[in-house]
């Protein structure tokens, strides 16, 4: 034999080998097994995330506003913590402004504490300007301040402007911060 037919001869002894050693491990393992494994890491994920979610301490909070020009203009205001800490001393405002950055109208609210995982909303943040044309430039201002669980004062001042917009809908994700453990 050449030593090329001795190449080929120990490949495909050795292609052999591995071909029974797959066989024989496929043989060991149960389907039942590889499904059970499956199942166990995705609880192992589960309880991750949800460690993430409720476990670790963070502040999470976020505004969304939904703007409508019906007869006038509606601002309607949701605010959510979606954190795993309850938030304390919390006060939103939202002012309606015009192009002159008049203010047309407004909504102050305060709130000793918001709990973990929890939204606000309702009649008392919404806005109803009537009177005022629909073609002219508007602002919407929000002005947010709490204090988180480690006593640390946050305030944050976004704004957005409406004008030509029958309906509009904004979110304002207040910076996170995560504290690990």
């Amino acid at each position: 034999m050449s030593d090329e037919e001795d190449y080929d001869q120990e490949l495909h002894d050795i292609s052999q080998e591995i071909g029974e050693k797959i066989v024989e491990i496929a043989e060991r393992v149960h389907p039942l097994r590889v499904a059970l494994a499956g199942v166990i890491m995705l609880l192992i994920l589960g309880a991750l995330a949800s460690t993430w979610y409720w476990v670790i301490p963070r502040d999470d909070v976020e505004i969304d506003v939904v703007y409508l020009q019906r007869n006038g203009h509606i601002v309607m205001a949701e605010l959510f913590n979606d954190g795993s800490r309850d938030i304390t001393d919390v006060t939103l405002s939202i002012d309606f402004v015009d192009s002159d950055n008049d203010v047309i109208d407004s909504i102050e609210l305060y709130f000793d504490k918001v709990s973990s995982h929890t939204s606000i909303s309702g009649d008392q943040m919404e806005i109803n300007v009537q009177g005022y044309t629909v073609w002219s430039k508007y602002t919407i201002v929000i002005d947010i301040k709490w204090t988180n669980f480690r006593d640390v004062i946050n305030q944050e001042v976004k704004s957005f402007q409406v004008s030509e917009t029958q309906t509009a809908q904004f979110t304002h994700d207040c910076e996170e911060v995560t504290w690990f453990l």
